[in-house]
């Protein structure tokens, strides 16, 4: 299949640009140095400074991290992937060559998806020394569910990059619209909600009762929101094994797998809107 040889070019390329190496490099950094952050300081342990560290306790405490530097490097993974090559010109080239555009957008989403993957898997890989030779119990089951969700976040932010990418066909708007969807989805998502609320109810305030129903679905439906909640029971499942204290069950609409599908729709999703806008485009 001709997509194949786009994705091993892309992988290739990254790998001589020293692209694939930044990012092992930073997820080595990342993984390995909140593991050491988190065993060296007990205010960031379950149950606060007086309770034991563990392997589950640092997935929780990774959960907010990893949502801010994985998104960053999906997006600008992404952004150039279409656009880079329009302004170039070298979409021509490619074009003229036994690929048709589908395998374009596969070919460039799969040599992508594959240099952040391994840049996640090499970076918790390296912190999970530290991990078996400083934690009492290794969860190696909940920790292997972390990486692979992690992965699936970092793909479905790449679909996005790619999307803009293919809508705008610019690299210098592509690089301004991926930052606008960085703090839609990690800062003002669930600002936007409260103010939908506000055009309801005339308040911005949840009162005693707390956020409803309907607010806690939409805060779920961002990628961001989708990756914390199939953790949410991915890690609940964790401390139940690991004799700590659960997280609440969550209803059926909160559950992992809902999450999970949400996910899936948002890696989905832009790959189909961004191939049908470079389908239909005259590049």
């Amino acid at each position: 299949m001709t997509w194949t040889v786009i994705a091993r070019k892309e992988f290739r390329d990254a790998s001589r640009s020293k692209l694939l190496w930044l990012v092992v490099g930073l997820f080595v950094v990342f993984a390995g140095g909140a593991s050491y952050l988190y065993a060296q300081i007990p205010s960031f342990h379950i149950g606060g400074p007086n309770t034991q560290f563990s392997a589950v306790g640092l997935l929780v405490f990774l959960e907010w991290p990893v949502t801010v530097l994985v998104p960053v490097l999906g997006l600008l993974l992404g952004y150039k992937s279409i656009a880079g090559e329009i302004e170039s010109g070298s979409v021509k080239l490619l074009l003229s060559l036994p690929h048709n555009r589908s395998a374009v957008v596969l070919g460039k989403l799969a040599g992508r998806y594959l240099v952040l993957a391994v840049g996640i898997v090499a970076g918790f890989f390296a912190a999970s020394i530290f991990v078996a030779a400083s934690y009492p119990t290794a969860q190696i089951g909940a920790s292997i569910g972390f990486v692979l969700v992690t992965i699936g976040l970092g793909w479905a932010y790449i679909s996005i990059g790619t999307c803009i990418s293919a809508l705008t066909q610019s690299t210098t708007r592509a690089g301004a619209l991926i930052f606008g969807a960085y703090f839609l989805f990690g800062s003002l998502w669930q600002p936007f909600g409260r103010l939908i609320h506000w055009a309801t109810t005339g308040s911005f305030s949840f009162g005693f009762t707390g956020p409803p129903e309907w607010f806690i679905i939409f805060s779920r439906l961002s990628p961001n929101g989708a990756f914390h909640g199939v953790l949410s029971g991915l890690l609940s499942f964790a401390k139940t094994d690991a004799g700590l204290s659960a997280f609440q069950a969550d209803p059926v609409y909160l559950s992992s797998w809902v999450g999970g599908l949400t996910l899936l729709g948002w890696l989905i999703a832009p790959i189909l809107i961004g191939y049908l806008r470079f389908a239909g485009a005259d590049v």
